[in-house]
């Protein structure tokens, strides 16, 4: 066939691709401006015959609508006058009009009585910025569907294949329509796979925070895409709205397999966000005395999503001395990256509510936060009970050549706070009321307060080792400043060394650091309870892949006695850790989970919104 053939059943097959893409008229014969009628047989003079290049210009290029509502190309197109059948062989390349996406194969085929297109060897489908891959595709013009054999498919933030995808339009009244991918039997990963934890209060080992930036940073590829691993993740159902950019993923049914027959059930559902904003936090069933209802808790966590976040309710049962018994429940709606995390609770068995609000109001850099009965994080003081506290804030950090890659961090707030002594252990409270000398242990404050904060490590100082064994010594310091509307401000200055190390499994930090403290709160939850010298120990050790155990305590050198005294372990396959935790000085037990959806999670069914 020569190239002049060539480019007259190109354009042809483009006429009757654009005219069979339309509703109405079936007739796919061109026109001349005169009215004639180019027929079958007038078409195979031309292909039969030499023609000027003008003729065919003028008889059939320029008679074409000005915008074709679909193209084809390839190296080789065929015809069949009887059959109306089409064939483009070799980098063959279709537009497909209704669904604005390009269909690539080796070889793609047209039949004009049953408006089925279909293609054959290394497939791609390019829809806006996604990519679907296969082997075999069939593609209905009259019902505007797709089908394909073990399609892969690319997008924002994940990859799957599958044994099988079909495709629909899904009409809308009133709304513009949207096609419906379902792909059946086939595994999926995330880029950035869910990182979900019981509480996010809850203590976690080394092992946890290795194990969760390995999978925070990796990137998923098609070798990945297996269920060979020593462990299985199965799901019903997943759910992909790639229309959404938040909570645009779903996941029903999913479960860890510990073997052919045993398996641990993931929550109800989860619900997350893939593609852009996609660190995601799970809280799971409450188990444990963190939260300040009074007593210990336990109660299941269920879950309810819209376009803006998710809400979740727990109804909880509380066991206090005696034993006492009471109930309560726990609301709380978080929008993808906690910018607004609202929690809500109350508990008979102390008649005690407590409740938090975070917004965020420029990003991470300015927000507000309320606590009523909670307990209260900074970067000096760690973890104290507040009964009462409204503020604005303000973190951030800069870099400096000899402060390491966390950098010099700073946190600055104003707000109004009131202490709530009943939310203190026994021994914890003794510890604070000690440090305020002046005033009586069970004295509650109220009233404004501001502090600024800062903490850093330096670049070691000395390091020596390999990625497994390996010692290294650096300078840590923090300070604080805090005025109180009393008149008081009391000021915190310490630094001393900072010694790392990682022996395998063993890895540990060891600070001995000395403060200069001036003047002094008048609240009890914000009392330095550290002293001058302190020795800090955080240190975990990984038995085997299944079991780890680590502490952290704080020794206040000046009083001879611990302050800080925290046991923690986590149990369970390295993606699905079962977490233990007791503060002695706060008498608080924690129980929890610590799942890292890491590993690509095979599924009966997937349907993608597009």
């Amino acid at each position: 066939m020569n190239s002049r053939n060539l480019i007259l059943l190109f354009v042809v097959f483009s006429f009757v691709l654009a005219k069979e893409s339309k509703a109405a008229p079936t007739n796919i014969i061109p026109q001349t401006e005169q009215g004639e009628t180019l027929d079958e047989v007038k078409i195979n003079d031309v292909i039969n015959s030499e023609i000027k290049e003008d003729y065919i210009q003028s008889a059939v290029v320029d008679n074409l609508p000005k915008e074709l509502m679909g193209e084809i190309t390839a190296d080789e197109i065929n015809f069949s006058q009887e059959t109306k059948f089409y064939e483009a062989v070799g980098n063959a390349e279709v537009y497909l009009p209704d669904r604005d996406a390009t269909l690539f194969a080796d070889r793609i085929t047209y039949d004009t009585e049953k408006k089925l297109i279909e293609a054959f060897g290394n497939i791609k489908v390019n829809q806006k910025t996604n990519e679907i891959y296969g082997e075999y595709a069939s593609f209905d013009v009259g019902v505007n569907s797709l089908e394909m054999q073990n399609p892969r498919l690319f997008l924002s933030g994940m990859k799957l294949k599958a044994r099988e995808l079909k495709s629909k339009q899904i009409e809308q009244k009133n709304k513009e329509p949207y096609t419906e991918l379902t792909f059946k039997d086939g595994v999926v990963a995330l880029d950035d796979p869910i990182v979900a934890y019981s509480h996010g209060t809850q203590i976690s080992t080394l092992y946890s925070r290795e194990i969760a930036d390995y999978n925070r940073d990796r990137k998923i590829n098609w070798n990945d895409l297996s269920d060979k691993s020593s462990l299985r993740y199965t799901a019903k159902e997943i759910r992909i709205d790639n229309t959404k950019k938040t909570n645009n993923i779903r996941i029903n049914g999913a479960r860890v397999w510990l073997n052919k027959n045993l398996s641990i059930p993931s929550p109800f559902h989860i619900t997350t966000t893939v593609g852009e904003g996609s660190q995601t936090r799970f809280k799971g069933p409450i188990i444990g005395n963190t939260e300040r209802l009074g007593g210990f808790l336990f109660g299941p966590r269920f879950y309810r999503e819209i376009d803006k976040g998710v809400f979740s309710f727990v109804p909880v049962l509380q066991i206090g001395d005696g034993p006492r018994f009471g109930a309560g429940a726990i609301g709380t709606f978080n929008t993808p990256k906690d910018t607004t995390a609202l929690m809500l609770g109350y508990g008979s068995l102390e008649n005690r509510f407590i409740g938090s609000l975070h917004q965020d109001l420029v990003k991470k850099y300015f927000q507000v936060n309320a606590l009523y009965n909670q307990f209260k994080r900074d970067s000096i003081f760690g973890v104290s009970p507040v009964g009462q506290l409204y503020e604005a804030s303000s973190q951030f950090k800069i870099h400096l050549p000899f402060i390491d890659e966390r950098g010099i961090r700073f946190h600055a707030a104003a707000g109004w706070a009131k202490d709530n002594v009943d939310l203190f252990p026994g021994q914890s409270r003794e510890n604070a009321s000690v440090v305020r000398d002046d005033s009586p242990a069970r004295e509650e404050h109220s009233g404004f307060r501001t502090e600024l904060e800062t903490s850093f490590y330096t670049e070691p100082v000395w390091r020596y080792g390999n990625e497994l064994y390996n010692v290294s010594l650096r300078g840590r310091g923090q300070a604080a400043v805090r005025f109180y509307d009393t008149g008081d401000l009391n000021t915190i200055a310490r630094f001393g060394p900072a010694l790392q190390a990682r022996l395998d499994n063993l890895a540990f930090e060891i600070d001995y650091l000395f403060a200069a403290i001036g003047g002094q709160s008048p609240f009890l939850f914000d009392q330095f309870i550290d002293g001058s010298q302190s020795v800090i120990f955080d240190g975990d050790y990984i038995v085997n892949k299944w079991f780890s155990v680590g502490t952290v305590v704080t020794y206040n050198m000046s009083r001879d006695r611990f302050v800080r005294n925290e046991i923690r372990a986590e149990l369970g396959p390295q993606d699905f850790k079962v977490r233990l935790g007791y503060d002695v000085v706060r008498n608080q037990f924690d129980l929890g989970f610590n799942v890292l959806y890491g590993e690509p999670i095979k599924y009966d069914t997937l349907n993608v919104k597009m």
